[in-house]
């Protein structure tokens, strides 16, 4: 798992035996975005047995921040599949990567995931889980989608957000389980969570934190149900125009990762942490939270025993 540091963005490359998988492709300007090309073409130029393709792109949700890269990545390598929410509006990438005629051979084959898609037990196929791999057979699961009729309960203005239909993502390395929640927000988590009660789909080890670490996405039930033993944050640093905007990560989304993670970090950091939207504090960080702000690009490595290392990563 490789969370690139993309700014205040997100986008995590997921490295297989066999082939490769990019969640998310998005990036805070367009100097994150170079960053990121030339990150998968490092990438690519070590991995020359995957020959510049990715196996799919999966998009939690249209906005910008998750987006900014996507067509320079569709020109730059080969893409297989194209997975997101199908909700294209004010979303000119995806736009794009929809309609765009592509070289013979190089056809995208484009899914929507509507929330409706994906039972009890998940979402998966041959397109959101395409490899298998010769000594072992990673395993992708799509468990939320676009939700096209309002649920009970929630108001207009929440219907409408994007991050209320984020596409939530399990991804299963042997014994080692990821969670991607994109930046689903309350009320759609408690929704999540209804869903899954009772199955093992939302225990995993490794979190990657939703909504880039803010107060709205997530909650100490959120965690339980994972019970991680890690958690990765996609987010800019603290002197970025954008991160001052938002206040990410928030504190109180901090102290729950806190509490429900037990493992430690080596060595302790001390980073700002923000109080409120433009208010940060530098804060102690000893358990096993890493973000692209403080640590830039994080590689966590898995075997089929479960979860091996992690670390920061100047190259892929």
């Amino acid at each position: 798992m490789h969370c690139i540091n993309v700014g205040q963005g997100d986008s995590t490359l997921l490295e297989f035996p066999c082939g490769a998988v990019l969640i998310d492709a998005g990036a805070q300007d367009n100097a994150a975005r170079t960053n990121l090309i030339r990150y998968l073409s490092t990438f690519f130029a070590r991995r020359t047995d995957l020959q510049n393709t990715l196996q799919s792109i999966i998009i939690t949700h249209n906005h910008q921040d998750h987006t900014h890269a996507l067509r320079a990545i569709a020109e730059q390598f080969r893409v297989k599949r194209y997975i997101d929410n199908g909700q294209t509006n004010q979303a000119a990438n995806a736009v794009w990567i929809r309609t765009n005629t592509f070289p013979p051979g190089q056809q995208i084959i484009i899914r929507q995931i509507l929330d409706t898609d994906t039972a009890p037990s998940g979402l998966t196929d041959s397109d959101i889980d395409p490899l298998s791999c010769a000594r072992c057979d990673p395993k992708i699961t799509l468990l939320s989608g676009q939700k096209k009729v309002k649920p009970l309960g929630w108001s207009q203005e929440e219907f409408e957000n994007k991050n209320y239909h984020s596409i939530v993502v399990r991804v299963d390395f042997g014994k080692a389980g990821f969670l991607f929640s994109g930046d689903l927000e309350l009320p759609a988590i408690e929704m999540l969570l209804a869903k899954y009660s009772g199955t093992p789909l939302l225990d995993v080890d490794v979190y990657h934190v939703g909504h880039h670490g803010s107060a709205n996405g997530t909650t100490n039930t959120f965690l339980t149900a994972m019970s991680p033993a890690l958690a990765v944050i996609s987010v800019g640093k603290f002197n970025s125009p954008d991160t001052r905007t938002f206040g990410h990560p928030r504190f109180s989304a901090f102290k729950q990762l806190k509490t429900a993670i037990s493992s430690k970090r080596t060595p302790v950091i001390f980073v700002p942490i923000a109080n409120s939207v433009n208010s940060f504090q530098v804060r102690q960080v000893s358990k096993n939270i890493w973000a692209t702000a403080w640590d830039t690009n994080i590689l966590v490595t898995a075997t089929l025993d479960g979860i091996r290392s992690v670390a920061r990563k100047s190259r892929p």
